[in-house]
């Protein structure tokens, strides 16, 4: 029987998965280059937005792009004081959140969570509870910004799923 050889696999993977990474990451800093006034969000949602799924991000097209950098601004600005995608700081990492609730919860959640849970939902008073009972505050945010919001967090899901395969790669 003939041994077969796969040590150049590894090498072939890890220029695969960081080209990928180099490629993400040089596309998202096209944002930077947008002038102030042209990163302004509408308050307005368009009727796609009404939809309650969002577009895997690792086949992101430009609209995408640009809705997960202007996520990435909205995210800094009202969520980044008490939330990160990964890890637990003062409310749950964020990480999967879409994928546990759909968006036609999540922008009553975010917009006022206390209503939500004062509702008597489920999932909101288990939260709740978790966190102390510390309440989010709510955020005057459209429908369209929050679901840019998620588009950013789902694709530093995906960052942060590629950098763990190559730091596995490596070890």
């Amino acid at each position: 029987m003939r041994k077969v050889e796969f040590g150049w696999l590894l090498p072939v993977c890890m220029v695969l998965v960081l080209g990928v990474i180099g490629a993400v990451l040089y596309r998202s800093l096209d944002w930077l280059q947008t002038p102030p006034a042209q990163l302004a969000l509408s308050n307005e949602v368009p009727a796609a937005a009404a939809t309650d799924t969002l577009p895997a991000p690792a086949a992101a097209r430009p609209e995408q792009l640009k809705a997960i950098a202007a996520g990435d601004a909205l995210f800094k600005g009202n969520c980044a004081q008490c939330h990160a995608v990964n890890d637990v700081v003062v409310g749950p990492a964020l990480a999967g959140i879409t994928k546990r609730r759909p968006l036609s919860w999540l922008v009553p959640w975010v917009k006022n969570s206390g209503k939500v849970v004062a509702s008597g939902d489920e999932y909101a008073v288990k939260i709740f509870a978790q966190f102390q009972k510390q309440q989010m505050p709510s955020f005057q945010l459209s429908a369209r910004q929050i679901e840019d919001i998620m588009a950013y967090i789902e694709s530093e899901e995906g960052r942060a799923t590629a950098v763990a395969g190559v730091v596995a790669l490596r070890d």
